[in-house]
């Protein structure tokens, strides 16, 4: 299949997801555990077959490429995978969870990739103290000679 990282990401675990920044752009993407198993996985040599079997390890998901192809959309349209060849399969979230029949407790593993923006550096610092104006005086001004 060929899906591959992008160049130029970093990434922290936090609280059982996966935050990636993107430097160029200044996003945050955050990775529910699904979608950050995915996400490590795409190294350009690994199937979604693969891909599957090894999320149904670890999360006890059906072993679907359909999963793995719910979380590749959401990469690709973040912009932290490419892929080389056939993209995956469009499909919805809601079609997967009836096709599957999945229960309630394994919907809430579905892959999902949150995007938010960070703010420029410039923007975390506080805006600049006016200094006062001057206050008019009530004195009148000097009367010039003629």
């Amino acid at each position: 299949m060929g899906a591959k990282r992008v160049e130029d990401l970093l990434s922290e675990r936090v609280d059982g997801e996966l935050l990636v920044i993107k430097r160029s752009t200044h996003e945050a993407h955050a990775l529910n555990e699904t979608a950050a198993i995915v996400f490590d996985l795409c190294d350009g040599s690994m199937s979604r077959a693969a891909m599957a079997d090894e999320v149904a390890r670890r999360t006890g998901l059906p072993a679907d490429e359909s999963v793995v192809d719910l979380a590749l959309m959401d990469l690709v349209e973040a912009g932290l995978v490419t892929v080389d060849d056939e993209g995956p399969q469009s499909i919805t979230r809601r079609t997967l969870i009836r096709r599957l029949a999945l229960p309630a407790a394994a919907i809430a593993l579905l892959p999902v990739v949150e995007t938010v923006l960070l703010p420029a550096r410039a923007a975390g610092q506080s805006a600049p103290t006016p200094s006062p104006s001057p206050t008019p005086s009530n004195t009148p001004p000097p009367a010039s000679p003629l």
